[in-house]
């Protein structure tokens, strides 16, 4: 079959949507919707080829088929595999290896689009920054394809044809119809319930190469339009696609039902087909230049974002024009090579390379040994990890010692030293807040992408010396295992809820500014659930509330509401106030930077100690103003107007703004002590 100039043109605007958004995020805000144009084009093309398999032989020689998909996409995908796992170990941040060596792995045996929903939607990973091996998720979906769609085809003609008696077009197309109905309506639903691992998932994208087989079933129309609705359609299918290039944004609900428009799109353009009238905007595929984007464009597209981390990595820091401009040039002259010496001579070698065996047994071995080049250093990194943290668990056992917080307490010399125990991979990948492995009675949910807990930590409520509420979001989350401990040495019974992004104080209806609409209304259920269930529990005297609210609008009036109910139906209130976390938190979050990355970056005694402007936000407000307690953990960790972030040997915080375990723990008999003195005011 002849190359359509059209498809390379539309190859080539979509790997150059990708890369300008890529090289140029604020530019082009929408251009990640380059990698559906790709899937509509797969779908056309693959379907379109095994239909002809199909009239001509009966039915699809699956062992060619994947065979040729195997010489055709493997070697250049594993080639810069090998060279982004060497660069990654050579300059990304050690904080960091363990996330980008997982996921050069799962791209080697292409789930990675899988193993980056599932991430997407824990709260600790959520936030990551994104590894040398990410762009790898959509050649997942590729591959996943390929692998599926020919068994699809092949049950679609032997139902349709050999049991219901219909031809084998009608099957095809009725089978395809099915396959975009149902991943379309799971698009729209998922998209809107958990945007997060939606964006990832195969079956959420399936009906974007559904959409191409379609067209690739109908007979072409380009010709059969007078001219100038083929032109108008032409610049309004090509408009439609740049539109959303510009037009949608990171905010944008994505695929969902939105991502129609650039696919139906893509889809009419294909139907059209080339057109070589002078006002014909096909003929701006036409020129060599664009050609050779389009021929090199699966190249660009590999080659493009490792360029772009690693070279980020090597300046500690965001790529400048200049810099983003000389990525851009230097993927190109890599993709022009890997297409020259890598991708053609595989895919058009004679002789042992052109047989299915080989081709099988050496895809095998080669994704093998990718795997192996990710996970051994992995492996000597987890190993080194395990043995630091014996260590560290030892310490945090040691109230008396200069461990973490009891450098503070135990007024410890130079307790914002560097020492040997101080390790940002560990703190990062320990995380915040109680894990099933703490023996806690706790429950799990994630609801609209955020984690809910419920426990009940202490002892049971007619056994123990207090009965407690401890009610937040994830800066709740932080206290939990300081206060789990700390209710166990003081007989306490405690109820914990928290749910992610979601504070009580804020009323109904009223959404965190970085909320999806359905994690806006999950939080509104929860709200109203959390306050039900704590007001009419008689058994509980007093009610602790922790959050962070610098995302929230103003809400003093309705914080101070809350409280005055939780008051009016016999209970205290204790607030803990919000605490710093690194310099970037509170203000320009567009600059925020993790505390393990920011210790590992600077490594020096004290290393990121800022001072913090004078801040009260809305809720610590309302607290005043309703008489709670307050306790305030920066009168601890920011001393002398300074908040340090490397204190007795570990960094404070997991993240940003999460206190890390390792802390937690050594902050128990502080948090304890600062909790009974609150009960014994009242």
């Amino acid at each position: 079959m002849r190359q359509r100039r059209d498809i390379q043109g539309l190859r080539a605007l979509a790997v150059g949507l990708v890369v300008i958004f890529h090289l140029f995020p604020s530019a082009l805000t929408g251009g990640y919707i380059g990698v559906d144009v790709f899937f509509v084009i797969s779908g056309y093309l693959i379907t379109g080829h095994l239909d002809r398999e199909l009239e001509r032989h009966g039915r699809i020689r699956f062992g060619e088929f994947w065979a040729r998909r195997i010489r055709r996409l493997l070697p250049a995908a594993l080639v810069v595999m090998v060279v982004s796992t060497i660069g990654a170990l050579l300059l990304v941040p050690r904080t960091l290896l363990p996330q980008n060596l997982t996921e050069i792995a799962a791209a080697a045996g292409y789930v990675l689009n899988w193993v980056l929903a599932a991430s997407s939607v824990d709260y600790l990973a959520s936030d990551a920054p994104a590894s040398v091996a990410q762009h790898y998720w959509s050649l997942s979906v590729e591959e996943q394809f390929y692998i599926v769609w020919p068994l699809l085809l092949t049950a679609a003609v032997v139902i349709g044809v050999r049991f219901l008696g219909r031809d084998r077009r009608t099957a095809l197309i009725a089978a395809i119809g099915v396959v975009f109905v149902a991943s379309l309506a799971t698009s729209v639903i998922q998209t809107a319930l958990s945007p997060a691992p939606a964006y990832f998932v195969t079956t959420t994208r399936a009906w974007e190469f559904a959409a191409g087989a379609l067209v690739a079933l109908l007979p072409a129309g380009g010709e059969r339009l007078r001219t100038r609705v083929r032109l108008t359609a032409s610049w309004v299918s090509l408009g439609a696609v740049l539109a959303c290039g510009v037009l949608f944004t990171e905010e944008t609900p994505f695929p969902g039902g939105i991502a129609l428009i650039p696919v139906a799109a893509t889809a009419l353009l294909l139907w059209l087909g080339d057109d070589d009238h002078t006002l014909a905007p096909q003929r701006l595929s036409h020129p060599v230049a664009v050609q050779f984007v389009g021929d090199a464009s699966y190249s660009i597209y590999l080659w493009h974002w490792p360029i772009i981390v690693l070279a980020g990595a090597a300046i500690g820091g965001p790529l400048d024009p200049l810099l983003a401009l000389a990525a851009g040039a230097l993927t190109v002259v890599l993709a022009w090579a890997t297409m020259r010496w890598i991708e053609q001579p595989v895919r058009r070698a004679p002789g042992l390379l052109a047989r299915r065996l080989p081709t099988y047994a050496g895809a095998a071995v080669a994704m093998a040994a990718v795997i192996t080049l990710a996970l051994t250093p992995l492996g000597v990194l987890r190993a080194e990890d395990e043995a630091a943290a014996a260590t560290i668990a030892e310490l945090e056992r040691d109230p008396g010692g200069c461990f973490g917080a009891y450098a503070l307490l135990n007024e410890c010399d130079d307790p914002y030293a560097l020492t040997d125990t101080v390790n940002p991979t560990l703190t990062q990948a320990g995380g915040f807040g109680l894990r099933a492995g703490d023996g806690e009675d706790c429950d799990w949910a994630t609801i609209a992408d955020r984690s809910e807990m419920s426990c009940e930590l202490g002892l049971p409520a007619e056994k123990a010396a207090a009965r407690l509420a401890f009610i937040g979001d994830s800066h709740a989350d932080q206290y939990a295992l300081p206060l789990a401990l700390a209710a166990r040495a003081h007989d306490w019974s405690v109820l914990v809820r928290t749910r992610g992004s979601c504070t009580p104080l804020a009323p109904v209806g009223v959404a965190a500014e970085d909320a999806t609409a359905s994690q806006a209304e999950a939080c509104d259920r929860w709200t109203v659930d959390v306050l039900d269930q704590v007001i009419s529990d008689t058994s509980i005297d007093t009610v602790i509330v922790a959050g962070r609210y610098e995302l929230q609008p103003d809400s003093t009036e309705n914080a101070h509401e809350v409280m005055k109910r939780l008051q009016d139906a016999g209970k205290s209130v204790i607030f803990i106030a919000d605490l710093p976390g690194t310099e970037h938190e509170w203000g320009a979050r567009d600059t925020m930077e993790s505390a393990p990355s920011c210790v590992e970056r600077e490594w020096r005694d004290d290393a990121c100690a800022w001072a913090p402007v004078p801040h009260l936000d809305w809720a610590q407000t309302a607290a005043y103003e309703a008489g709670a307690t307050i306790i305030d953990p920066s009168t601890l960790l920011c001393q002398e107007g300074r908040c340090h972030i490397l204190v007795g040997g570990t960094i404070v915080f997991s993240d940003a703004h999460h206190i890390s375990r390792a802390f937690a723990r050594t902050l128990t008999g502080w948090f304890g002590d600062q909790i009974s003195a609150a009960l014994a005011r009242h």
